[in-house]
């Protein structure tokens, strides 16, 4: 459709790759990442969620201040392994690279306060056990403010930037997934009986439970279409594409977790925005934890113009965003099957439209007496705002041999009675309109473009597996795995922060730029 605002999908083989080849320059050792950390500012000002005011106690004092804890949580994000994080502080040259970040942000007499060196093992699990877990809330909350600052000091989720709803920038959307990470046993049960007859004790995660990556029964449907109705209303998801992380849909034992990010084109400039577990025995599963997260960036971020995310979210969930008036960029579910829409009367011609694929389509009659669908052009992805609620239409043309027609279909919202006039509404004729009318129609060249940055994601996560040792989580329970998370992404935005601060014009970003400073003599 050369007409189509949003254009005709591209085929694999013809796609231009978006993402630039790795050079030496983009590497970035422990030792760069141990400094990006002890000079990252939003470490320090995490403080603040540590309240430790509570009046003089009884016993012997601190031998690090609370901060010291932080960055021995983010360095445990780069290390994977609390034993390898405490030996590494134990090194004098590490410490000392410590120390200098705090001199740079709490000066020289803080810095020279310290410990000869780091703190033990032991004194970290103590910290995290009385410190840190009791704060975990008040901390989540603090990191989530620092890290949409950050984003918007770099540049990311501009308020002022112009805005265009039909094809936004990838620096204005957030993107958003879930993992499971593998328990750091096997064991469900505390206690087994051997073929000996012996009584013998196992350590149980009990945070942990077996699920499916790639959401479980998001991937279920039937051909008759009854599991695609019934997950319209459950909010579940589709399969994930083949080649990504989750398409084998293995079982998994382990803790499920959700993460949102946004990110500039260019290597390590992703910040990540939030987080949160998922318990197993969620009401609405991953998309209503997803879902309450990616609400409260939008509320929060006024510059962010939409979310990326897989299949989980559904006709539910993109209700809840696009009112916000905001978009909602995923897959539409394989189970949907084509719906009656309308029909335009305009006279002398008549067109009976039906919605396929995310999409409006015009019925038309064959030679052969058969009937096929055509999909519509898409002029213009038109937003309404009112101060009580945001509308979205697709503009169509509507070809005729008599002269096209123009047709505005609202599209990403199900209206319920009160909105139309009585018995209009979508509610009550039926028609899951946010389910089966995408904003941004996942068949076009633009869904194409955007989406790509979800599946991005899938490589932060890949990095977390690879930091934690054996690639599995090295805490039990729900609250110390929570702080293994939040440590991982201190680390990652301390990187990103690095980089910025490195070059803040993201000339990395281009091919040609980024070779060019990787053969220049200072490199």
């Amino acid at each position: 459709m050369p007409d189509d605002l949003f254009g005709d999908p591209v085929p694999r083989t013809v796609r231009k790759k978006a993402a630039r080849r790795a050079l030496e320059s983009d590497i970035r050792t422990v030792s760069h990442r141990i400094k990006d950390v002890a000079f990252f500012e939003d470490v320090y000002r995490l403080t603040t969620a540590l309240d430790t005011t509570g009046g003089p106690r009884v016993g012997r004092p601190p031998a690090f201040p609370p901060y010291v804890y932080l960055l021995f949580l983010a360095l445990r994000g780069i290390h994977g392994s609390a034993r390898y994080c405490a030996g590494e502080l134990r090194d004098q040259a590490v410490w000392e690279e410590i120390r200098k970040g705090v001199a740079h942000h709490l000066g020289r007499d803080e810095a020279r306060s310290l410990p000869e060196v780091g703190p033990t093992r032991h004194q970290w699990q103590h910290a995290q056990s009385t410190l840190l877990i009791p704060h975990l809330n008040e901390l989540s909350e603090t990191f989530a403010e620092l890290a949409l600052a950050q984003a918007l000091r770099q540049g990311l989720l501009p308020p002022e930037e112009r805005r265009s709803w039909s094809n936004p920038g990838r620096h204005q959307l957030i993107a958003g997934d879930g993992t499971v990470a593998k328990s750091p046993t096997l064991s469900t049960v505390p206690y087994s009986v051997d073929e000996n007859g012996v009584r013998r004790s196992h350590r149980v995660d009990p945070a942990a439970a077996w699920q499916k990556e790639g959401g479980g029964k998001r991937d279920e449907q039937d051909e008759s279409g009854a599991a695609a109705s019934r997950d319209a209303t459950t909010g579940q998801g589709t399969k994930d594409p083949k080649g990504s992380r989750y398409a084998d849909g293995t079982m998994v034992l382990g803790s499920k977790f959700v993460v949102f990010s946004t990110r500039h084109r260019g290597y390590f400039r992703r910040v990540f925005l939030r987080y949160s577990h998922v318990p197993h025995d969620q009401e609405g599963g991953e998309a209503a934890v997803a879902l309450k997260l990616a609400c409260a960036i939008l509320d929060a971020a006024e510059g962010c113009m939409g979310v990326l995310y897989d299949g989980a979210f559904r006709g539910m969930h993109r209700d809840v965003i696009a009112r916000r008036g905001k978009l909602l960029i995923n897959k539409q579910h394989k189970g949907a099957k084509p719906r009656y829409l309308r029909t335009l009367d305009y006279g002398r011609c008549r067109h009976e439209l039906w919605s396929k694929k995310g999409r409006a389509h015009e019925r038309v009659f064959l030679d052969t007496g058969t009937t096929t669908l055509l999909p519509l052009p898409i002029r213009k992805l038109e937003r309404r705002s009112s101060p009580n609620a945001h509308r979205w239409y697709h503009l169509l043309a509507v070809p005729c041999p008599r002269g096209a027609h123009e047709h505005r279909e609202p599209v990403g919202i199900t209206t319920t009675p009160g909105e139309r006039e009585d018995g209009q509404s979508d509610t009550e004729t039926g028609f899951h309109r946010a389910e089966h009318l995408l904003q941004i129609p996942d068949a076009t060249s633009t869904h194409q473009t955007l989406y790509g940055g979800r599946e991005d994601t899938e490589s932060g996560f890949s990095q977390l597996d690879r930091s934690l040792w054996n690639r599995r989580m090295i805490a039990f329970g729900t609250d110390a795995q929570s702080l293994v998370i939040l440590g991982f992404l201190l680390a990652q935005n301390a990187t990103s922060a690095a980089r910025y601060r490195e070059d803040p014009t993201y000339a990395d970003a281009d091919a040609e730029t980024a070779e060019g400073l990787a053969r220049s003599p200072d490199n």
